[in-house]
This record gives structure tokens, C-alpha cells and sequence, in this order.
């Protein structure tokens, strides 16, 4: 969803991919904040990242667009959200076995909360378009054994 602007300062020039070398990248990402001015200048980041990005105002409207499809690869939520709050959000999306290999991040203007998060990663604001990327990506994949050596005839 293009929105006609230039994207907000910090963010990469339209086109920019999160994955370089002319490899597209056309992950959904939902983002989940119920400040409009914050979540639309997410989205605009991520669509000039080359990300599809859909956008709910609430953990309610998150729920709602996910039982809709269709499903996103990464959701980065706001902790603090009237209603249902991030950390609610994000339990009953983990108990949701269609969501399983979604990569949850967390959003939030104050100290993590206590305890286990069931999340992947925590964006502690404000943060800037490099750590945004860090937190969304998957970790990469362990290497794995070295090749044997060539065999020479």
C-alpha cells in the first residue's frame, strides 16, 4: 500500500531491500499500534523496505485480520494498547497453531516486562530503522558442517 509520500527521515530510499544483493523480499509484516502517526510511519519504513505491510489498530483488529488471512510472516505489536495490551496479544496469538512460525516483536516505551516473553524480539523505543530490521529478521540459520574436500582423480 503505497502512500504517495516520501518515505520519514531514517527510512531507506524507495526500492531499498532488507535483502541486498537484488534479492526481493516480499514478507507481510502486520504491525499493531494503536497511535496512527507511529504505526503509518512504520509501514511506510517497512514498504520501502520492499516489506507487504498491513496495519491494526488494536490487539482486537490484529485478531480479527488475522482469522481473515492472509497471514503474515512477522507481527510487531505495541506493548501498551488500550484494551488488550501487546503481551495479551501476543499469548493468544502463540496459542494459535496456524501462527506458529510467525516471528513476534514486541514494541514498548518501557522496560520489558518481567518474566518469559513469548516473543522473538523486543524493540525498546525509540528505536531507529537499523534496530527495526535487526528485530524483524529471522536469525540466521547455523552453519553447518564444512564440505568434505574435493576429491582429486
Amino acid at each position: 500500500m503505497s502512500r504517495g509520500r516520501e518515505p520519514p527521515s531514517g527510512c531507506p530510499a524507495r526500492g531499498a531491500r532488507l535483502c541486498r544483493g537484488g534479492v526481493s523480499t516480499p514478507h507481510r509484516i502486520l504491525v499493531v499500534d494503536d497511535n496512527d502517526a507511529l504505526r503509518e510511519n512504520l509501514a511506510e519504513c517497512l514498504e520501502a523496505e520492499g516489506f507487504q505491510v498491513a496495519e491494526a489498530r488494536s490487539g482486537q483488529g490484529a485478531l480479527d485480520h488475522l482469522a481473515r488471512g492472509p497471514l503474515p510472516s512477522v507481527i510487531l505489536v505495541d506493548q501498551m494498547m488500550p484494551g488488550m495490551t501487546g503481551t495479551e496479544l501476543v499469548s493468544r496469538i502463540r496459542t494459535d497453531p496456524r501462527l506458529a512460525g510467525v516471528r513476534l516483536v514486541l514494541a514498548t516505551g518501557l522496560a520489558p516486562p518481567r518474566g518469559a516473553l513469548p516473543v522473538d524480539a523486543v524493540l525498546t523505543k525509540p528505536f531507529g530503522v537499523a534496530e527495526l530490521l535487526e528485530a524483524i529478521r529471522p536469525p540466521a540459520a547455523p552453519a553447518g558442517p564444512p564440505a568434505p574436500p574435493a576429491q582429486v582423480p
